[in-house]
């Protein structure tokens, strides 16, 4: 009996202490979420240098940034289905050096077209940067720790949000965005070393047999011998489309607002210069920070998914509505409401939670890609669209030799994320309960 005793205390302490090893890892992957973030969001403070710069409109320089979600979303379900084949540690470090090579190709453009293959190249590094996380916290993480591994993602990768507004702001200010550019590319490649030096693919048996028994399996998962397949079985459930639709829709204040037209209307709605109209919609990424982990707690308390991602989507609605409609609101008061209507949003990425829930672990990547390119995807619409509405309502006022829009061109433009937030709450009611009781 003594020796069964010390046997099992032997095999309990590898549980604990290899758990601690599954956040250095997935941290790892983590640091990187957090770049490709700050490269993605970069173009929001440069946006009149880059209309200088490239010679462009507005809808124009909203194609060029919407390069990155081309190519970030078209690349989603494959690269979810190359996670579950061949596992993060290698895509990972190949995704680090493709965005850092994407980085110096889009700061020494010349042409419009040589930029917007840059912003590709940074896209297809980026769409592997969440999946790899989400791959992770599921392969080192039992699966009720599934929800908080994506909102602390988040977290971490509202850190490269902010980065991107007044640090990024004042760096552009100082040195050009080009040079800009250059400082951020060379970071890449040394996350791509970290990636090559602490990720690993497998968890210790002993951890993997409870992240297992965690999901309902007896037996290790292998991906299914068709990639074909494995799509197949999450584009045939219905549910999968209600949930990513809902993303979608809640994807848009950020991809349309915050990652590219927030600064330039802030600039002109309340005349404020680049680098504290980044600061300033850094805020909402600070509340995506905050809310990302703690609507989880929310979801656990009310034992209940759909609750939760309503009242993310109502919050944000009526925080972002005041925001583009209420003229001349105190700068603290605007700073508040981004900072609200950021931290409603955090709730919207409890849809990755619910689509891994409602799909098997051997496809766990194929369904988190399929859900993020229908979230993404919102970028390759409406970056564009927004700034062709804002060519649409132009009065013809020209300023440095630029298109200059007006609070009324942004309030109108801007209407199309409003719309978009209440459609959130619809389709609220068309998802069934996922969460595991």
């Amino acid at each position: 009996m003594g020796v069964m005793t010390n046997s099992t205390s032997i095999t309990a302490k590898p549980a604990s202490f290899f758990l601690s090893k599954s956040w250095i890892i997935w941290g790892c992957a983590a640091l990187f979420y957090c770049y490709q973030f700050m490269l993605r969001v970069s173009p929001g403070v440069m946006a009149e240098d880059l209309m200088a710069s490239f010679q462009v409109d507005g809808c124009a320089l909203g194609t060029l940034t919407g390069f990155y979600y081309y190519t970030y979303s078209a690349l989603q379900i494959p690269v979810g289905t190359l996670m579950d084949r061949f596992k993060p540690r290698r895509l990972l470090t190949f995704a680090a050096i493709l965005c850092s090579l994407g980085a110096l190709v889009f700061s020494s453009a010349d042409t419009l077209y040589v930029g917007a293959f840059g912003r590709a190249m940074i896209g297809a590094g980026s769409a592997f940067a969440f999946l790899s996380c989400l791959k992770l916290g599921t392969l080192w993480f039992p699966s009720h720790k599934l929800p908080f591994v994506v909102g602390l993602t988040l977290l971490l990768g509202t850190v490269g949000g902010v980065s991107a507004g007044y640090p990024m702001g004042w760096l552009v200010q100082v040195s050009g965005w080009r040079e800009a550019m250059w400082f951020i590319a060379f970071a890449g490649f040394g996350l791509a070393f970290a990636a090559w030096s602490i990720v690993r693919d497998k968890a210790p048996d002993h951890l993997e047999e409870i992240i297992l028994k965690s999901h309902g399996d007896k037996e290790h998962h292998l991906p299914s011998s068709s990639i074909l397949k494995s799509i197949a079985v999450v584009m045939s459930k219905p549910q999968s489309w209600l949930i990513a639709l809902y993303g979608g829709f809640m994807y848009l204040p950020l991809s349309g607002f915050a990652d590219l037209w927030g600064p330039p209307f802030l600039m002109s709605a309340y005349q404020l210069d680049k680098s504290t109209a980044g600061g300033i919609v850094s805020a909402m990424y600070v509340g995506v920070g905050l809310g990302a982990p703690l609507f989880p707690f929310l979801c656990q308390r009310l034992n209940a998914y759909k609750p939760p991602v309503f009242i993310s989507a109502f919050g944000a609605l009526v925080c972002l509505a005041i925001i583009f409609y209420v003229p001349d609101l105190p700068l603290w008061l605007l700073t508040f409401l981004l900072f609200l209507g950021g931290f409603f949003l955090g709730g919207q990425f409890l849809g990755f939670s619910m689509t891994c829930a409602l799909n098997p672990l051997s496809a766990s990547g194929t369904a988190g890609g399929f859900h993020n390119m229908l979230c993404m995807l919102s970028g390759v619409i409406f970056q564009p669209f927004i700034g062709w509405l804002l060519d649409y309502s132009w009065s013809g006022k020209m300023l440095n030799g630029i298109r200059a829009y007006d609070s009324m061109d942004y309030a109108f433009a801007l209407s199309s994320i409003s719309i978009s937030l209440l459609l959130a709450c619809f389709v609220v009611f068309l998802i069934k309960e996922q969460y595991t009781k």
